[in-house]
């Protein structure tokens, strides 16, 4: 075990310190981990953004005053922070040069080993290196995943009363089937908390529930977070997976998709191209945005009003397009 492996893990495994009061202990429980507050979508976006101001300071791209700035804020994050330290985290794992993603797993150790929480644990092992598959650092994110497994193990030694409030006892029980039959009947906070741990679950039953909530919610905001939830879950699979999904019988399964496509500009020009001929306009635009990020900027269209002799003219232009970049 290398020095830099085994402080993490003494430093997980070390009994820590419980976590103070803050401005969050009114909030819902996160649905993953009952001992940390739920944040709105646009905390979460500024953690992130923290993080990544750290990252980029870590390996030269802020300096000065901004550089120091980003050390103080990454500094002040609290355990609300650990789902975005994860993920950036596993983003950091991929920059092979620096180690911002070993001083994030160490202040990672820290939070951790103050928890009671054994869902939070568990959430931490199965996230930390989500997604990393060639890294120098893999050999640091797989001690860290063994290290919450023993503190897990550890936490469920304790007496009872010494352990985090399990919150909502329901959702983690419920299978697949029946959370997508609560997502008809459930209004308010907790929707967004069923929609939270169909994210997580694996399965098509569970693509289909979220690809259906995000075509029935008339409320703007449930959509726009079912939808990103759509994303996440398909974000998760291989690339074969992944491209059955472009031919989904649901519109919001095809359109998620395709935005996933994209965001990791898969190759898969042949299939985004046939979307762009899709019944429903939202498939036709995710397949078109995606089709921009493949080709680094060219725009064929179609536009979202264009009729079907336009749309069949940015099709043409788009084969001859994706052609030429078989020859490449």
């Amino acid at each position: 075990m290398t020095p830099t492996i085994l402080t993490l893990t003494v430093a997980l495994l070390l009994p820590g310190e419980p976590p103070s009061k803050n401005k969050y202990a009114d909030r819902l429980p996160h649905p993953f981990a009952p001992s940390l507050p739920q944040l709105t979508d646009e905390e979460e976006e500024q953690i992130d953004g923290v993080i990544e101001r750290f990252i980029q300071q870590d390996i030269g791209k802020l300096r000065g005053a901004e550089a120091k700035r980003a050390v103080k804020e990454f500094n002040q994050l609290g355990p609300e922070s650990i789902p975005a330290m994860i993920r950036g985290m596993n983003r950091a794992a991929h920059i092979e040069s620096s180690c911002p993603a070993v001083l994030i797993a160490k202040k990672l150790a820290t939070m951790l080993r103050a928890s009671t929480d054994p869902e939070l644990l568990e959430f931490a092992r199965e996230n930390i290196g989500a997604g990393v598959t060639r890294s120098r650092h893999l050999a640091v994110l797989k001690e860290l995943r063994v290290a919450c497994m023993i503190r897990k193990n550890q936490v469920a030694k304790q007496p009872a009363v010494l352990r985090t409030s399990p919150g909502p006892p329901t959702l983690r029980t419920m299978t697949t089937k029946e959370l997508a039959e609560a997502l008809g009947k459930e209004r308010g906070p907790r929707l967004k908390m069923i929609i939270a741990q169909l994210e997580r679950r694996n399965g098509d039953d569970a693509i289909a529930a979220l690809g259906s909530a995000a075509a029935s919610f008339a409320e703007t905001e449930l959509k726009e977070y079912a939808r990103r939830a759509l994303e996440r879950n398909l974000s998760r699979l291989g690339s074969a997976a992944l491209k059955e999904k472009l031919k989904d019988d649901s519109a919001e399964v095809r359109a998620a998709a395709a935005r996933v496509v994209g965001s990791k500009k898969l190759r898969f020009g042949d299939e985004l191209i046939a979307l762009l001929s899709d019944e429903n306009v939202d498939v036709r635009e995710a397949a078109r945005a995606a089709l921009v990020k493949l080709s680094g900027g060219t725009d064929f269209g179609p536009d979202v009003e264009a009729n079907a002799a336009q749309r069949a003219e940015a099709v043409k232009k788009w084969k001859a397009w994706w052609k030429k970049q078989a020859g490449r």
